[in-house]
């Protein structure tokens, strides 16, 4: 997945804040609707493939438009810097920690997307695709929703909004809430995929045992 999660403002999007997490949710729905690769592509054959193609980029916008559009109303004093979080000065060894932080899980999201392929991560998989346990696979067995999910985490300590008011109220969405649900709607997707994986890869079983599904041990 990995959309780009570092806020930007985008006014365009404000009509779109009181919605903003059905809007990724309806992405999370989109990546877990093509999950089904080994059973509706056995059933679909090329059909699947190619709704897969359209649906999981279509997933993937949705989630990065609903999480700008969480930051919509704000009104930073740059096309990427808002402003910080009252006890993350800038420049401070804290904000420093976040930024590391936040590069680090997107290097190892796009180290992620090289070792399964650019096909696989963002269009489709097909029926042929052997099971991939090498390079990040073998630290957690999602390591694309890790990366998402720790890159957003830190991301938003640093650009946390300030209840800019909206429609004469504050902020009635909270980042951090919209973070511990997108957290548990990725951790479900990962029970899902696990469960289709193991369905089609004898050895699925023995690689779960081995590697832990997404908090490395």
């Amino acid at each position: 997945m990995l959309p780009p999660l570092f806020p930007v403002y985008v006014p365009a999007l404000v009509p779109l804040y009181p919605y903003a997490p059905l809007v990724w949710l309806a992405g999370v729905v989109c990546l877990w609707l093509t999950r089904y690769t080994h059973q509706l592509g056995k059933r679909w054959g090329r059909r699947y493939y190619l709704v897969s193609a359209i649906i999981r980029p279509v997933g993937v916008v949705l989630i990065a438009i609903g999480w700008l559009a969480l930051y919509a109303p704000a009104k930073g004093p740059g096309f990427l810097r808002g402003p910080a979080v009252p006890w993350l000065p800038l420049r401070s060894l804290t904000e420093v920690l976040c930024w590391a932080a936040s590069v680090g899980f997107f290097a190892f999201g796009v180290w992620a997307v090289a070792t399964l392929g650019l096909r696989r991560s963002f269009l489709y998989r097909s029926v042929d695709d052997g099971l991939v346990t090498s390079g990040p696979y073998a630290l957690v067995r999602h390591p694309q929703f890790l990366a998402t999910i720790g890159m957003i985490f830190f991301a938003t300590r640093v650009f946390q909004p300030q209840g800019f008011p909206i429609y004469g109220l504050g902020y009635t969405h909270s980042v951090d809430a919209n973070w511990l649900l997108f957290s548990l709607a990725l951790w479900v997707l990962a029970v899902l995929e696990d469960r289709e994986l193991a369905a089609h890869f004898p050895e699925y079983e023995e690689y779960a045992r081995r590697v832990p599904r997404l908090i490395p041990n």
